[in-house]
């Protein structure tokens, strides 16, 4: 209802006075039962003011117009669409269209009204003899804020049962005048109560019956409203008489379960949490969303970790963080067996994109859930949601996404009200009037878009179209102003309960971590606050930082925890003694060290804590949307030379690499960055189409050069280095004139940074490949052959951005590719020697906050693995003249 006041009867014998609901007149008046109508199918009539916003946002479309149809019927007398008299409007007006075209909606699907309005409908289509029971009425006129639809329905329910007998009609008035004396006149209390909303009251200087504080978030303010309430029953204040006024949000339900339980104090109103998620439509969602081709990886990883998987919670963690990682084929899968092995082999296949498709797949699915019986009343409302699913898919002859994702939206957890008990603080929500007076009212969330909560714009009406639908017809729809008039009453109403003091409490921050300002009605308090010498206060002026004021000004009772005041001294030689192997921690099945892949030595290379972490399985894994960088880009890259430049095969020529790319490009995204395939990422595919055309082209021409063959891509290299085994694959191993090798790594980026790395002699990846290949382990029949004669060895990049090549080792022909003189790899390698003695010892090194511009500056590489855990930088030593001895290596 918009009325402050509801409808309220007293049973004529037992003297219990009961709200009038819209279920109680239902039962009073045999109301039929609302029948199952979809909006959605009748909004998507071809020729409405709404049908173009219905293709786009139809679930925010149906909202608006539901939302609007409902502000249109509160505004008759009789509840019907003949009521809208239209013939003072221009026809050819936005008001017109959008009113007609909802009086047409109301006319042709009565059943599109809200089932309150339905019943409120049939009541006032009934005699006083349908009644089943009588219902008088305690009051005689309906609040001034009642919607002309509650005017008629307060008059034809006083027709048909009158007014309840004197002497209850005034025990309902002293039941309700201690909800509306307020406090003590003159005082601050007195003179928010009587001029929030404007009322011409002088503002005075501020007492102690109002008081303002600002604190860190909802979870603080709720310690807050608990230690005081604890000072105040300690001073001899009754439960009941101290009350909270909470915003209707969830996260200030649990934090005032948590905090008055925490002080064992009894707490009267509060609704009570919800006991778990709605599982069964979170699964369904996200199954849908991974039968979408393609499947995103968020969508992936929460479907792997849902309690209804057939696998161990353990097995959906791991599941997740791999495919969270890049792996859409994690190593675990392999694994699998039974049920599990069928569900994750259905949702890693390609899927028919079909109604009967999906629902091939949908009904597989549904058979290989988690069959525990803990789950069963989760199981049984997942295949009550896919009956609806269902009933679309079996009926359509295309997929309509968004309705399928409509069905399956798991819905939202709602707390449930709790009985009011007396001896208990009382809980007064946002949206409801409070229902016993008390002392002392402490408000909570005096922050952002609450008290009163903006009111947000109609799309189908424009408050300048209401005043003149008002002028021109006389019906009286809600504008903005008249709801926020409502609001600010309502606020003011709350206020009114309490009779002594009033305590605000302004949270600084959201519960997402982001600064909000304060609320609008702190404006409107502090605008009574004041003296005839100066102009009333401003809001900031009042509210008092808690952690600003001496402890003794603090409103209850406190004691402070001695903290340890010595910082805790990272280690003075700059690192973690383990005392122990780490690189001998994980060992083979055979008993020898676990090998280490280039990659892995250059994070151990920038940051042995960082190699650390990631050995003993510590690393963060971001749960994040799917991007194209330089990790993904390179991926596909390296696949689409791979298969255009095969093993054992003659060059393409410039036409074959022209038709071959975008098959190839296609097939890699398939593999390894499904997401690229959608529509919104159209620019950026062919932005890399056209990056691998230009570098498939200059690499055919290079290979031409250097009169080079393909030995093979992709290959497995193995040796030794350092004591060490190592293990890396080459994205090409190529033959040139003469029986040398080349190992050719190809990267997504420019020559310049890469050229300079080389020659401050800092890579470390191509020194590497040429020590697994100078001391190979024989594993790889086709590069024994290639090694057979000790031939010369040279390595190279492949820069795709610019179609550099940047060659060591060997001496190609002239203007072919550019030759890097010199130790490219001189400076990495005795850096990483002092590493892998270190750890060999058990000593994991610390960075110090110099490493990054050395790294950067000197030795031109990107040191990812500083920022690969937020560890890396708790635990980095100041900065130091580390950088200065790290720079003589250069020398």
């Amino acid at each position: 209802m918009n009325g402050l006041d509801t409808f309220v009867t007293v049973h004529s014998e037992t003297g219990a006075f009961r709200t009038i609901t819209s279920d109680l007149l239902a039962e009073t008046y045999l109301s039929p039962r609302a029948e199952a109508f979809d909006l959605n199918a009748v909004l998507s009539v071809d020729g409405q003011p709404w049908s173009a916003s219905m293709a786009v946002a139809p679930m925010e479309t149906a909202t608006a117009v539901f939302s609007a149809l409902r502000s249109l019927a509160m505004a008759t007398k009789s509840l019907s669409p003949d009521e809208v008299d239209l013939s003072g409007l221009d026809q050819d007006s936005r008001l017109y269209r959008h009113l007609a075209a909802l009086c047409d909606l109301w006319r042709q699907s009565p059943a599109a009204l809200s089932e309150d309005l339905q019943v409120y409908a049939h009541v006032l289509r009934s005699t006083a003899t349908d009644a089943l029971e009588p219902l008088p009425l305690v009051t005689a006129e309906p609040c001034t804020f009642a919607s002309p639809i509650e005017r008629s329905l307060h008059a034809h329910l006083l027709e048909h049962h009158g007014l309840a007998s004197e002497a209850f009609q005034q025990e309902w008035v002293m039941r309700r005048s201690p909800l509306l004396t307020g406090a003590e006149e003159k005082t601050s209390l007195w003179r928010v109560q009587q001029g929030l909303t404007g009322a011409d009251i002088a503002p005075a200087p501020l007492d102690e019956s109002l008081s303002f504080f600002a604190l860190r978030d909802e979870a603080e303010e709720a310690d807050f409203a608990a230690a005081r309430a604890q000072r105040l029953i300690d001073e001899g204040v009754a439960p009941h008489e101290i009350a909270i006024l909470v915003p209707d949000e969830i996260g200030y339900f649990a934090q005032l379960r948590r905090a008055f339980d925490t002080l064992g104090l009894p707490i009267s109103g509060l609704p009570d949490l919800p006991v778990r998620r709605d599982i069964a439509g979170e699964t369904l969602l996200h199954l849908l969303l991974c039968l979408q081709s393609p499947a995103p990886a968020m969508a992936l990883a929460s479907l792997y970790i849902s309690p209804l998987m057939p696998w161990p919670a353990t097995t959906g963690l791991q599941l997740a963080r791999e495919v969270m990682q890049g792996r859409f084929d994690p190593y675990v899968a392999s694994a699998l067996t039974g049920r599990a092995k069928r569900l994750y082999a259905l949702l890693r296949s390609n899927l028919s994109q079909t109604p009967s498709g999906i629902l091939e797949a949908l009904e597989q699915a549904a058979q290989n859930l988690n069959d525990s019986p803990e789950l069963r009343d989760d199981i049984t409302q997942f295949r009550s949601k896919l009956t609806a699913v269902r009933g679309v898919l079996s009926q359509s002859g295309t997929l309509d996404w968004t309705g399928l994702f409509r069905i399956a939206t798991p819905g939202s957890a709602k707390p449930t009200s709790s009985d009011p008990f007396v001896e208990g603080v009382s809980v007064f929500t946002e949206t409801a009037m409070p229902w016993r007076p008390a002392r002392h009212l402490i408000a909570l969330g005096m922050s952002g878009n609450r008290w009163p909560r903006t009111v947000s714009a109609s799309p189908l009406f424009l408050d300048g179209e209401l005043q003149l639908l008002r002028k021109k017809t006389g019906l009286n729809v809600e504008t903005r102003g008249d709801a926020l008039a409502r609001r600010l009453e309502k606020l003011r109403r709350q206020f009114l309960c309490g009779s002594e003091t009033l305590t605000l409490l302004r949270p600084v921050f959201a519960a997402n971590g982001s600064r909000q300002p304060p609320a609008a009605a702190l404006s409107l308090v502090a605008r009574t606050i004041g003296d005839e010498a100066n102009d009333p206060e401003d809001e900031e002026t009042l509210i008092h930082d808690l952690r600003s004021i001496s402890a003794e000004r603090w409103p209850f009772a406190h004691r402070f925890v001695a903290a340890d005041t010595k910082a805790q001294s990272l280690p003075e030689d700059g690192a973690l003694h383990l005392d122990r192997d780490l690189l001998r921690r994980q060992l083979t099945d055979d008993g020898r060290m676990r090998p280490q892949s280039p990659s892995r030595l250059e994070t151990l290379l920038v940051s042995p804590l960082a190699w650390s972490l990631s050995e003993f399985g510590a690393e963060p894994i971001t749960w994040a949307p799917e991007g194209l960088n330089i990790m993904v880009a390179g991926t596909i890259a390296h696949d689409v030379l791979e298969f255009l430049f095969p093993r054992d095969a003659p060059l393409p020529d410039h036409a074959k690499i022209d038709a071959s790319v975008p098959k190839l490009l296609t097939a890699a995204i398939q593999r390894y960055a499904p997401f690229l395939q959608r529509s919104i990422w159209a620019v950026e595919r062919e932005g890399l189409a056209r990056d691998i055309r230009n570098a498939a082209h200059a690499w055919r021409d290079t290979l031409e050069g250097l009169g080079a063959s393909v030995i093979d891509n992709e290959i497995d290299l193995r040796g030794t280095a350092f004591d060490i085994r190592l293990r890396g694959r080459a994205d090409c191993l190529l033959q040139l004139a003469g029986g040398s090798l080349l190992v050719v790594d190809h990267k997504k980026s420019g020559t310049p940074k890469r050229r300079a790395r080389l020659e401050a002699g800092w890579d470390l990846q191509l020194g590497l490949y040429r020590a697994m290949l100078m001391h190979s382990e024989k594993t790889d029949p086709v590069l024994e052959d290639a090694l057979a004669g000790n031939p010369a060895i040279g390595v190279a990049y492949h820069l795709i951005n610019d179609q550099g090549v940047l060659l060591e080792g060997l001496e190609p022909p002239d203007g072919v590719v550019t030759v890097m003189q010199g130790d490219i790899s001189g400076q990495a390698m005795s850096m990483l020697d002092t590493r892998l003695q270190e750890i060999g010892e058990g000593l994991i090194r610390l960075n110090t906050e110099d490493d990054r511009k050395f790294f950067e500056k000197t030795a031109n590489l990107a040191p990812y693995a500083l920022d690969a855990s937020p560890l890396i930088a708790r635990f980095m030593m100041p900065a130091t003249d580390q950088i200065e001895d790290l720079e003589d290596l250069d020398d």
